[in-house]
């Protein structure tokens, strides 16, 4: 797939919107949650930029900092990006069937889909998952364990959102893996036209 712009630090500088947004909820009160019983709809949105403490925002920057940028490299900013956003998104509607009465709020969801998006794309990129470099299908694997081993506990993480952010990475992945290959068949085709014009006026041309 190639490239519709230059790097940019699009991961970084997404980080650097959860920490303003953060400084928010610190310094004037915002409070950026959805609660699907009570909350505006327009906090639906907010919530995937929000964290709860500070630990919840610095685990989130590391993360979307390392994949998000290593998905930028290997495709575009503007991949990038809406990957994050459907990714969140959807695991926002966690809430509606999980978390009816209690408050959701984090990018949790769209670094999972980064992640997902990253290892079925890329599988043998190497990652790391809880700081261990391992290929990119392993990271992954890892992290389902985890998710899927953490449904079975009582805490306020919110493990089903993180599953459907995967899910959603997972479809943004194999798109990219079909684009990716349909340009690599595409760039064939035009080297064999290519030999074929020069064996062409090699054979009539040239004598």
């Amino acid at each position: 797939m190639s490239k519709d712009s230059e790097f940019n630090f699009t991961a970084l500088k997404l980080c650097v919107v959860f920490i303003l947004v953060y400084g928010l909820q610190v310094f004037y009160g915002f409070e950026p949650g959805f609660n699907a019983s009570n909350s505006p709809f327009w906090k639906f949105f907010t919530s995937i930029f929000g964290h709860s403490g500070l630990e919840h925002l610095f685990n989130n920057i590391f993360f979307i900092g390392l994949f998000g940028s290593i998905l930028e490299l290997l495709s575009s900013p503007r991949t990038l990006i809406g990957t994050f956003l459907v990714s969140a998104l959807f695991a926002n509607l966690s809430a509606f069937v999980f978390f009816p009465e209690t408050f959701i709020i984090g990018a949790s969801g769209g670094g999972m889909g980064i992640l997902a998006a990253l290892a079925v794309y890329k599988p043998n990129k190497i990652g790391l998952a809880l700081g261990v470099p391992l290929p990119m299908w392993a990271a992954l694997g890892a992290y389902i364990f985890i998710n899927v081993a953490g449904l079975t506990a009582i805490n306020n993480t919110a493990y089903e959102a993180h599953l459907l952010g995967m899910i959603i990475g997972a479809v943004v992945g194999l798109y990219l893996r079909e684009e990716t290959e349909k340009t690599d068949e595409d760039r064939l085709e035009e080297e064999n036209w290519r030999k074929r014009i020069r064996e062409w006026e090699d054979k009539w041309m040239m004598n």
